[in-house]
């Protein structure tokens, strides 16, 4: 496979081309409480995973975790999502954007997956309202 359809298991430098990310593949970022590594892959499912939010805040929507994993190929589960929510929340906020992780809600409950979820919906408001005018 090549391209947008990848997913090879080690998403190489290669695979990083023409993805415009504010945050440096190699960097340590916080993710809650530990410092997390931006892999090659986990960029890869940082552009996709910017890409397929934008295009749902442009209608307004949100995207469940499940959506969220197979609009970017699978290269991050469902359940684990947690360090590729952090990553495009840095990301966002190296570009000044609100966050888009507030986008991408549990099927089950329709909200962030989150302990205090009181910050998302006013957040998914503030992204709407950047990215669909």
């Amino acid at each position: 496979m090549t391209g947008q359809d990848a997913h090879p298991a080690g998403a190489g430098e290669e695979y990083l081309e023409g993805l415009e990310l504010a945050i440096v593949v190699g960097e340590r970022y916080q993710v809650g409480r530990r410092q997390h590594t931006l892999t090659p892959r986990l960029a890869l499912a940082t552009a996709r995973a910017r890409s397929a939010l934008i295009e749902a805040a442009r209608e307004r929507d949100v995207l469940t975790y499940g959506e969220l994993s197979e609009a970017i190929g699978g290269l991050v589960l469902p359940r684990h999502m947690g360090p590729l929510l952090h990553m495009l929340a840095h990301d966002c906020a190296a570009r000044g954007e609100p966050g888009l992780a507030a986008l991408v809600v549990s099927a089950a409950t329709g909200e962030v997956g989150t302990p205090d979820a009181g910050w998302a919906p006013p957040q998914r408001q503030t992204v709407w309202a950047h990215w669909a005018g």
